[in-house]
């Protein structure tokens, strides 16, 4: 048993030698897999939940090695509630899973349950990592996953720097970077702009940061969404507009609270995402049987009789677009 044991830990010093080594490598492999989920749709019985184990599993492995990568950058400042993120990361990954597994044991009373109660688990780490940890905006997933391609340009400079001196560094809890005396250029030389932030490329965020009452409010609204979402869908039903407008309302209303000036480079990206994923509310019920459904079907149906070869594709959509609107639509990930 415990030559086994020592072999695998050999094997996973190895594997963890060759994701270091080949970040991009890894990224490819990991494609190969969340890709196999898409092939696997519709094929036979049961394949949406093998579909979502599948995807799922893709990742977490994306995940696993992004941290094995991480190892090899260095740590500009100690972030604060990194178990936290981890875990909502986790439950982000795997939410999808496990409501189309709920679906399969329970049925639909089954799936609702579930669905509130990673609601509400997920409302409930969002807001520590606000108030306790002092997170401005919780990014979905807390998490990012790792840029690969960055990583090896910030190897590359890391050894062609090796011995020299910093340029830069950032204050643990501001975040300000400053620029060090060594690293000064002459001064016929200087041109008094900011110095680059030293990129660890890791999508941190400033930990610590005091949070406005305007703030506050704006992102205690977008926490609050998915809760406000499932509680008026609850009282109005799944087909009333009430809960569709009410989500609506308090996404705009976050954003339009915010004040871009004083937020990271990091925050304003994570902000430009939230307004994109507006367009997921045509999506949504009752807005996507209303409105969004007709159209998609008379734009697919029209391509796949008029352009060769695309009724191949254009048909498994038609048919898997409605189940699809039926799981994805209330995961608020």
């Amino acid at each position: 048993m415990a030559s086994k044991m020592q072999d695998c830990y050999q094997w996973f010093l190895q594997y963890k030698k060759w994701v270091m080594n080949n970040p991009q490598g890894a990224s490819e492999m990991e494609s190969v897999v969340k890709w196999g989920s898409y092939f696997l749709a519709g094929r036979f019985k049961d394949s949406t939940l093998l579909c979502e184990i599948v995807y799922s599993g893709s990742r977490l492995f994306e995940m696993f090695n992004d941290f094995l990568v991480r190892g090899t950058l260095p740590k500009l400042t100690s972030k604060q509630g990194d178990k936290l993120k981890v875990f909502l990361t986790i439950l982000e990954y795997v939410e999808v899973l496990v409501e189309v597994a709920a679906v399969q044991l329970w049925g639909e009373m089954g799936r609702w349950a579930v669905v509130a109660i990673i609601q509400l688990t997920k409302c409930i780490g969002r807001f520590l990592l606000v108030l306790k940890y002092k997170t401005s905006l919780v990014s979905s997933p807390p998490i990012k996953p790792l840029d690969r391609r960055a990583v090896m340009q910030t190897r590359q400079q890391m050894y062609n720097n090796q011995g020299s001196v910093p340029e830069s560094f950032r204050l643990p809890h501001s975040g300000r970077v400053m620029r060090t005396l060594a690293g000064a250029p002459p001064t016929h030389q200087r041109t008094f702009n900011p110095p680059q932030p030293p990129s660890n490329n890791e999508n941190e965020t400033v930990a610590q940061k005091m949070l406005s009452p305007k703030q506050l409010t704006a992102e205690a609204l977008h926490i609050l969404r998915p809760i406000g979402h499932l509680t008026s869908m609850y009282l109005f039903g799944k087909q009333s507009w009430a809960p569709w407008v009410l989500a609506l309302g308090m996404d705009i209303t976050s954003l339009n609270l915010y004040n871009e000036s004083m937020l990271s480079a990091a925050e304003r990206s994570e902000l430009a995402r939230r307004r994109i994923s507006l367009l997921y509310y045509l999506v949504r019920s009752p807005a996507f049987h209303t409105v969004t459904h007709k159209r998609i079907k008379y734009f697919l149906t029209t391509v796949g009789n008029r352009v060769p070869l695309a009724r191949t594709v254009c048909q498994p959509l038609l048919e898997y677009i409605p189940e699809w609107q039926k799981i994805y639509a209330y995961t608020w990930s």
